[in-house]
């Protein structure tokens, strides 16, 4: 019975602790933005002919901003810092496991390139014939450099990654001779809105 009761006692404080800390720290705030903020505001402003009754509830209604508008910037901050800590924890999770490793590497840098800060690695927003002659398709040039692939046949390939829509981050990547590349004024951003639409989205 005693044994119990002490489970019981110690399961009331689990549950009570957090409600009455949250008191606790409320009622510490509010005071001190009392002290520090709405009286010293009061005595600033021209509040002297005010009714003493609505002069108390525009004290009350400050210090409830006040005290609100601090705790949800506590808040902010901590979710910011708690959600960067999960995500590199699970990074860093996915990035020990063989194999898989090798693939999440290869989309996590699809997706930098798309919506990450490494959009410099896309050129420029071309159309090339895909998947066959007279059928054109959207593409992003990701490398016009010579290396193996254009030692190897003699032609002036470039490397153009042709999304498939609506997913603008899986595709197939191409080699296509630069004479048969046909450019666009289009933006990557204006590029990669196309491809999400379906072609719908048409930029004007």
């Amino acid at each position: 019975m005693l044994r119990k009761f002490r489970t019981h006692f110690v399961s009331g404080l689990i549950v009570l602790a957090p409600l009455f800390l949250t008191f606790v720290v409320m009622g510490y705030l509010i005071r001190l933005v009392d002290r520090l903020l709405v009286n010293p505001l009061f005595q600033v402003l021209p509040v002297a002919d005010v009714d003493a009754g609505f002069k108390v509830f525009l004290a009350k209604l400050a210090i409830a901003l006040f005290v609100a508008l601090f705790v949800a910037g506590i808040g902010f901050v901590a979710e910011k810092i708690m959600f960067k800590q999960f995500t590199a924890a699970g990074e860093g999770l996915l990035k020990n496991i063989p194999v898989f490793n090798k693939i999440y590497g290869s989309i996590q840098e699809i997706a930098q390139a798309f919506f990450g800060d490494k959009r410099g690695v896309f050129k420029q927003v071309v159309f090339v014939e895909y998947p066959r002659k007279g059928v054109y398709a959207i593409g992003f040039v990701t490398q016009d450099k010579k290396w193996e692939v254009q030692r190897r046949t003699g032609k002036d390939l470039i490397t153009v990654f042709v999304p498939s829509p609506p997913n603008p981050a899986t595709g197939f990547f191409v080699f296509v001779e630069k004479s048969e590349i046909v450019e666009s004024d289009l933006t990557i951003e204006e590029g990669i809105k196309l491809v999400i639409s379906g072609g719908a989205a048409v930029p004007s």
